[in-house]
């Protein structure tokens, strides 16, 4: 297998980093492999920095030509743990992160299977590419032992193809007390309150006790289930902190497998200079780090 080393460059439409779908589509049809890198004036590759690999997002421009993109707050989150950073696509995720130390997989709008969900029923679109590339990473990092971060529908990724969780499919339908998750207008912010479980790694993760006051933003209309599950969980998901007014699980992973799993979108915070927020995106970077060592 062939690589070639590519650059994501700046699209003023979307206001983001990001690189033609045609173009690593052409690659993948010559069976060469894109090391997808920041251009040299944003990021210098380290040779000591552990290598994080980022799922793109996908956007579609008003001519109709497609993108993988890394918005702003994802790529300033990022930037701040320090790693180095790869970028993965969908056409040969799994070949791009042999040389990752660790993985994030983002947020985005994609089916899942109908047993992932309490009531066995789907968006029904279908499975499409984007959910094989998680399902592909997920499972390549599962065997690797590669630490993982999931944010939003990465955390529920996870949660239901590692933890066996079951999920919501439509919270205000589903759960007669819920708070709102998504914003409905433009410009507006859901923002919650965190139940934090004493005894549990997050408080170490996120460097604060079980009774700091500690809040996160969301923007999503599915959600795990509390307690649960479709069969037997490959790795075991303790709970760290819900959503206060709900019970709507906001945070959950496996500290000695470095899985963290992540509801809201702390990036958003993060970037704001929430240091409580960016510390989940360090967790990552530092199990990286730890892993590279030993590996």
């Amino acid at each position: 297998m062939n690589y070639t080393k590519v650059y994501v460059q700046y699209i003023k439409e979307f206001q983001c980093y990001g690189i033609l779908k045609s173009e690593l589509y052409a690659l993948n049809q010559k069976d060469i492999v894109a090391d997808i890198c920041l251009p040299q004036e944003v990021l210098k590759d380290q040779a000591d920095r552990p290598i994080l690999g980022f799922l793109f997002g996908q956007d579609t421009a008003l001519d109709g030509t497609e993108y993988y993109t890394i918005s702003q707050s994802y790529l300033q989150a990022l930037l701040n743990t320090n790693a180095n950073i790869r970028f993965l696509d969908y056409e040969m995720p799994a070949k791009q992160m042999e040389n990752c130390h660790g993985i994030i997989l983002p947020g985005g709008n994609f089916d899942f299977p109908k047993e992932y969900f309490i009531n066995n029923e789907n968006l029904g679109t279908g499975i499409g590419k984007r959910f094989l590339a998680y399902q592909d990473i997920i499972e390549t990092a599962y065997q690797k032992h590669i630490p993982m971060l999931g944010i939003c529908a990465g955390a529920q990724m996870l949660g239901a193809a590692l933890g066996k969780m079951k999920m919501y499919l439509h919270i205000p339908k589903e759960v007669s007390n819920a708070v709102k998750h998504k914003p409905t207008e433009q410009g507006e912010v859901c923002m919650h309150e965190l139940k934090i479980f004493p005894n549990t790694p997050i408080t170490d993760i996120m460097h604060i006790t079980p009774t700091d006051k500690v809040q996160i933003n969301s923007r999503h209309e599915q959600a795990m289930v509390l307690n649960a599950f479709q069969g037997t969980p490959l790795v075991k998901m303790d709970m760290y902190a819900v959503s206060k007014a709900d019970n709507i699980p906001e945070i959950w992973g496996n500290d000695k497998e470095s899985i963290l799993c992540v509801q809201g979108h702390p990036e958003d915070l993060a970037t704001a200079g929430d240091k409580i927020m960016q510390n989940l995106y360090n967790y990552v970077a530092e199990r990286a780090r730890l892993y590279k060592i030993n590996h």
